[in-house]
């Protein structure tokens, strides 16, 4: 383990059993939403102590989850999984730093999808969930927890809600 990884260990905070995870990520995903739903009047507007704006959080959060339902499908599968680059993620200031192909916009999500995209998303998240079991041997490499099943994936998209979310919170609170 390099210097930049961290024990996938902590991603067990959001739950042990597949339906504890599923539960869990109900729950991130309800606080989440209710959090984006709350940010209507500075929607656009970057927050305090952050590079971004709810938009942005939002289209981030939507774009790591949409890279990661697939993947989760391709783990319960029994397609074979070809070996892939295990670059580890980059740290700057303390933070863990998106892909560059998984940052947001400059304008993050519009406003007014969100009925429409989110509505679609969560039900691809959830769906896909709903069929997520640990899948030993059946693994797929993240930049900053290594070598992780489709469970581990499941619960770091519940982790990812919740670190989102309490960004959103603090910087509504600032």
């Amino acid at each position: 383990m390099t210097q930049s990884m961290f024990d996938p260990a902590v991603l067990k905070a959001m739950g042990q059993t597949p339906e504890e995870v599923r539960t869990r990520l109900g729950v991130e995903l309800d606080r989440f939403e209710a959090q984006l739903r709350g940010r209507e009047a500075d929607w656009t507007t970057t927050q305090p102590g952050r590079e971004w704006s709810p938009a942005q959080e939002a289209e981030h959060v939507l774009k790591i989850d949409n890279s990661i339902v697939p993947l989760m499908r391709l783990l319960m599968s029994d397609k074979e999984l070809r070996p892939m680059p295990q670059v580890p993620g980059e740290i700057v200031d303390g933070k863990r730093q998106s892909p560059e192909a998984l940052l947001p916009s400059d304008e993050g999500l519009p406003f007014a999808a969100l009925d429409t995209t989110w509505a679609e998303h969560r039900q691809k998240l959830e769906e896909m969930a709903a069929h997520v079991t640990e899948t030993p041997g059946r693994t797929f490499w993240h930049q900053f927890f290594g070598e992780i099943d489709a469970l581990d994936w499941l619960r770091m998209v519940a982790m990812h809600l919740r670190n989102h979310r309490k960004l959103l919170e603090e910087s509504a609170a600032a």
